[in-house]
């Protein structure tokens, strides 16, 4: 008899019905329906190790940078600004191309002194992400690799702070859990230089809501060969934290 047998067994053994206990109806007829939700539960989780695996460098990622923010009660003066966000993007349209998913945050800056994240027509935030890169290589394998990164960006609004569009320059640093390899581009380190142009447009309620339209660039800047760099075009959405 297998795990999964016995462990199905062992529920049955401990329903009440199974007694001839007499309880209320949910818990009668609640019975099946635990023996087969841990039927379920046990057949995915054998048959999916794979997903588990490719799921848990990216839930360990974004545990270290969100649990590195204050909590949300504690989240007054310039955290009360801070924005999350999700973005999506590709290195090409073509079928080939390495994919990336990303989850951050972005949190007001007082790096340099009287400029603030929503200070005036020149902005300054620090912008933390957990990601997650899919690569396709010649020999039709994929590769998957965990990213950390963070970096500071400078927001300019033409029209003041009160302005629907603005413009973003960053520049960082990231790293990977792996050497990244696509097939056609090779990394030599996990460490890379990041910078980031983007193009976005406020929205919504207090313009609390946000879309851009970024383009990143990944290099070691020379440190280590081979060092030839990735680009992603990048979609983002960002909500009020």
């Amino acid at each position: 008899m297998d795990g999964l047998s016995k462990s199905v067994l062992a529920d049955v053994a401990r329903c009440p019905c199974s007694y001839g206990e007499e309880g209320p109806l949910v818990q009668m007829t609640s019975c099946p329906d635990v023996v087969r939700s841990r039927a379920t539960s046990m057949a995915c989780a054998q048959d999916a190790p794979g997903v588990m695996a490719a799921g848990r460098g990216m839930c360990i990622l974004l545990g270290l940078a969100l649990g590195a923010l204050p909590s949300v009660s504690a989240a007054q003066g310039r955290f009360a600004d801070a924005k999350m966000y999700v973005q999506a993007g590709a290195t090409s349209l073509q079928g080939d191309a390495t994919h990336a998913m990303n989850v951050g945050v972005m949190v007001p800056s007082n790096l340099l002194k009287g400029i603030g994240r929503d200070a005036g027509p020149l902005t300054l935030h620090w912008d933390l992400w957990g990601s997650h890169w899919r690569s396709h290589h010649a020999d039709n394998t994929t590769g998957g690799y965990s990213q950390l990164g963070a970096l500071i960006a400078w927001r300019y609004q033409p029209a003041g702070p009160q302005s629907p569009w603005f413009f973003e320059a960053g520049l960082g640093g990231s790293v990977t859990d792996g050497l990244y390899n696509s097939g056609e581009r090779r990394f030599s380190t996990a460490f890379q230089f990041t910078e980031v142009l983007a193009v976005g447009y406020r929205f919504g309620p207090e313009k609390a809501y946000e879309v851009s339209l970024r383009v990143q660039h990944f290099s070691n800047a020379g440190i280590k060969k081979p060092n030839p760099g990735e680009n992603f075009m990048f979609l983002r959405l960002s909500l009020p934290w």
